[in-house]
């Protein structure tokens, strides 16, 4: 089981707070103001360390590091780094105890949210974690995603945003549908690229020569090994698409966790699959079959009709 649940906080709403004059949370500050219109610090100084400035950067003063937690009420979340150990642990308990998340640099036991390596491509955000074991591998693989991910790659998000209204007629399946083919071509790349106007004309073609309505499409997948590092890429494909997953019953197989968050999930015997499908391909959705009952080398590749 993970460690760490990952989530996306908003810090427009209330400033968060950075506690101490380490110059180590210089890195911290400039973090949070890629997201926060403000961020409250305290130093227990006059002047803030130099390195600690920040245009974005609000130094509350006349507050000793020892009240800081008079501060902590309402702040979405807080990094403290003393120079103390003693009152790390002190103020960092506070934190926690008021149920506000609390991070303290290179001390995993009293932190209860780490910062992850960041990918930022406006508005998609990709966060990777290692839950404080090794910040060095999740730099790593945020190297490797930058590579990945076009900076322009944010229009995609925007467009596809904007394309929904057009979309909400349509079957899950088939709204899912048309934005996979956007994402995977030539039409995606243009967006990506800052041209939408071809975009729209093949979204409008789209809508205008198929039906909006009509039968899902049907997976048996034999789910034998059960192991999703295994699976032959189609059906792969197909479970992570799926709005609909029947599987046997008893323990649901380990190839479920590569599933979508929102897919409904349906134990049953093998009599009762094809009738609990067919209700569900007539509605327009996506049904795969999970099965252990030996069926044709076709379903063992990842397609059965």
């Amino acid at each position: 089981m993970a460690q760490c649940f990952p989530i996306f906080m908003d810090l427009g709403s209330a400033a968060p707070l950075v506690v101490g004059a380490d110059h180590g949370l210089a890195a911290k500050i400039r973090l949070l103001a890629r997201f926060a219109p403000v961020v409250d610090l305290v130093t227990g100084m006059d002047l803030a360390p130099g390195e600690l400035r920040h245009p974005q950067m609000r130094h509350i003063t006349g507050i000793a590091l020892q009240a800081a937690d008079s501060l902590f009420r309402g702040r979405p979340l807080i990094i403290i780094e003393t120079g103390d150990q003693a009152l790390n642990t002190r103020l960092a308990t506070v934190a926690r105890d008021a149920g506000i998340p609390v991070n303290v640099p290179d001390c995993p036991h009293l932190c209860s949210f780490y910062l992850g390596a960041i990918v930022e491509r406006d508005p998609v955000t990709v966060a990777i974690s290692t839950s404080g074991f090794s910040p060095v591998l999740a730099q790593r693989l945020r190297a490797r995603l930058e590579d990945m991910l076009p900076t322009g790659y944010g229009r995609l998000a925007t467009y596809l945003n904007r394309i929904r209204h057009r979309l909400r007629h349509l079957p899950a399946a088939r709204r899912r549908g048309l934005q996979h083919q956007i994402i995977e071509s030539d039409i995606g790349a243009r967006i990506i690229d800052g041209d939408s106007v071809q975009a729209d004309s093949w979204v409008i073609a789209r809508l205008t020569t198929q039906p909006a309505s009509g039968s899902g499409r049907l997976r048996v997948i034999e789910s034998g090994h059960d192991d999703p590092d295994h699976l032959p890429r189609p059906a792969a494909e197909a479970i992570r698409n799926a709005d609909v997953i029947i599987h046997p019953q008893g323990r649901p197989p380990a190839m479920l966790s590569i599933a979508r968050r929102e897919v409904e999930l349906l134990a049953a015997a093998p009599k009762a699959r094809r009738k609990l499908a067919d209700e569900r391909l007539a509605r327009g959705l996506d049904v795969v079959i999970l099965t252990n009952d030996g069926i044709d080398r076709t379903a063992r590749a990842g397609i059965s009709a």
